[in-house]
């Protein structure tokens, strides 16, 4: 009994001093965490701070009043202190109960500036670039603005284009941002090779893309600039280019560029091609899967008809005529699927259009993004559907074609994501603008005009507003004119092309025309689609026309009033008044004068 009494006090004893251990731990833990959890943002202490105040940089730290500060809420403050920009460092230590920050402020840029760029001016540079004057330097936006720069070059053709930033240091903590750059040569195609294209000479595939070797045109096309973007369009070109031809099949398995050996620092650019077999229209036929549609009188508004050469653009422009008749016919939401049968032995393509009930898909809202200068309404009118209406995949694309002819934009790309509910998507039109104004200086020379030179401006949109303005002027040895255009594409908000031209020429006497001729006068145009790829017009001119005879002349010249020529055959007008054949000539403007006597 003894032992056992014995045992069980010493199991006892070892137990209470277990259980006091554990009791001091935790009360030690429970003072540590009381402690960390005793801070507030009042306790922060800010060291290093010269140009931000301390109250702004506790705000970092996002605590309320009497709120409890925690590692969380410090690693949060933490990182939003460093995605300001304005720290090279940040550190965090504890002391005495206190949380004390200590920041190293980044310099502020004095001045951003660039050297060695001739090719590009320091305009285009300054806004591509992030670093600002009076900002703060930051090292990783200034390699980002190197890549930004280095991609403005490149976009222009520039791939030897180096770029090196220096930063001199100035007084109270300033410095000076200095790219040095070094432009390069221009890296220009000097050949274009196509491999594979058996049914198609090189000559006629390089007049489908948009790229250009190098020749002696090639400074006034500008179109032997590589570019990456312009080599994947190319790419399209060549596949819609084999699909309207018949070649179904067609696909292109590699487009290369590689350095040109022959050490002209150009680039050479390699299609390699698979041109595959020609196909015909087989059966074709519209199978509908919706009531009261007859898909008989639907067939009239298929483009194209059995036994012609497939053509991938027909089947579109097919779908989009079916797609608006039904949307006539008050199915807004059916759907034209193409479905075709490959006759690999016969070469034929056997095509049926489906018409099937579409999900009941709503447009929320359309986004519009990338036009500086193109106003919205410009491009929101391409669109056949609005805000409001039914999603229709087919009449999205067809805008989106609408777009890209309409020539503004160097890249057009729509895409969608979902809406606000699970029947309502939003409509997204990323757009890249390109440079649309003109200039051209011509010359030439005639045996009766002698030496002529025509100078052109012109501009395709017209303060972003679609309209197409041109202003032209002639000079010539005998010959003296200019004219003046204007054309508004959406005339009183109707797909109508309208527009004017006002005209002056004056032809002075030589030895081939004994006259002078003078025309003055303006023509009204109009042109309306009647359907999208067939557009019919008109146009109406009125004008003056006055000639001047040299004195001298015998009687019975012939003059046509059409052409403003004149035949001496022999007649006698000595003496005769030149201004009064002049105003005897305008008054029976627009008839065959034979005689002015």
């Amino acid at each position: 009994m003894r032992v056992r009494v014995g045992l069980s006090r010493q199991v006892a004893i070892f137990a209470m001093m277990a259980l006091a251990l554990v009791a001091g731990i935790t009360a030690g833990s429970i003072t540590t965490a009381g402690i960390a959890a005793a801070q507030t943002a009042s306790t922060i202490v800010v060291q290093g701070n010269k140009r931000v105040d301390a109250d702004t940089i506790r705000s970092y730290f996002q605590t309320r009043p009497g709120e409890k500060l925690d590692a969380a809420k410090i690693d949060e403050g933490l990182k939003a202190l460093y995605a300001t920009g304005l720290y090279a460092d940040v550190k965090i230590s504890q002391s005495g109960g206190r949380l004390i920050v200590t920041v190293f402020e980044n310099a502020t840029i004095n001045r951003v500036a660039f050297e060695g760029n001739k090719k590009v001016k320091d305009e285009v540079l300054a806004a591509e670039v992030q670093s600002r004057m009076r900002g703060a330097l930051s090292r990783p936006t200034v390699q980002a603005d190197v890549q930004r720069i280095i991609e403005v070059y490149r976009r222009q053709g520039r791939y030897n284009i180096r770029v090196e930033p220096k930063i001199i240091d100035r007084p109270n903590g300033r410095v000076d941002l200095v790219f040095e750059i070094d432009e390069g040569d221009k890296t220009t195609v000097r050949k274009i090779v196509f491999i594979g294209n058996k049914n198609f000479s090189d000559w006629k595939l390089s007049d489908i893309i948009t790229t250009g070797q190098t020749n002696w045109l090639s400074w006034l096309k500008n179109n032997d600039i590589y570019d990456p973007d312009r080599v994947s369009a190319d790419q399209e070109l060549l596949r819609r280019f084999y699909l309207k031809n018949g070649y179904a099949d067609f696909r292109i398995l590699s487009a290369t560029v590689d350095a040109d050996k022959s050490g002209s620092g150009g680039f050479v650019l390699t299609f390699t091609l698979d041109e595959g077999e020609q196909y015909r229209f087989g059966t074709l036929d519209v199978v509908s899967n919706l009531r009261d549609t007859d898909p008989a009188s639907l067939r009239r508004l298929l483009r194209t008809t059995s036994g012609f050469v497939y053509n991938a653009e027909d089947v579109e422009k097919s779908i989009e005529d079916l797609t608006i008749e039904l949307s006539k016919l008050g199915y807004a939401f059916a759907q034209v699927r193409p479905r075709g049968d490959r006759d690999f032995t016969a070469r034929r393509i056997n095509v049926s259009f489906v018409i099937e009930e579409g999900s009941r898909v709503y447009i929320e809202r359309i986004n519009v993004r990338g036009n500086t200068r193109t106003r919205d309404w410009v491009i929101r009118r391409e669109f056949d559907i609005q805000e409001g209406d039914p999603y229709n995949r087919v009449l999205v694309d067809r805008a989106e074609r609408r777009l890209k002819n309409l020539g503004y934009f160097k890249t057009v790309k729509i895409t969608n994501e979902p809406g606000s509910a699970s029947d309502r998507v939003i409509v997204n039109v990323e757009v890249e603008e390109q440079l649309t104004g003109e200039f051209s200086v011509s010359g030439g020379y005639s045996t009766q005009d002698g030496i002529i030179g025509e100078v052109s401006v012109g501009e395709r949109n017209l303060l972003g507003r679609s309209q197409t303005v041109r202003v032209s002027g002639t000079f010539g040895q005998r010959v003296r004119g200019g004219q003046f255009s204007f054309t508004e594409p959406f005339f009183l908000g109707y797909r109508v092309a309208a527009g004017f031209d006002l005209f002056y020429k004056k032809n002075l006497q030589s030895t081939y025309q004994p006259f002078e001729n003078q025309t003055i006068g303006a023509t009204l145009r109009a042109a309306f689609p009647l359907r999208e790829d067939l557009t019919v017009g008109g146009k109406y001119s009125i004008y003056q026309r006055k000639v001047s005879l040299q004195p001298g002349w015998k009687d019975g010249c012939s003059i046509d009033s059409a052409t403003g020529l004149a035949t001496p055959v022999g007649c006698d007008v000595a003496g005769f008044d030149t201004r009064e054949a002049s105003i005897a000539f305008k008054q029976f403007e627009g008839t065959s004068l034979t005689s002015l006597v």
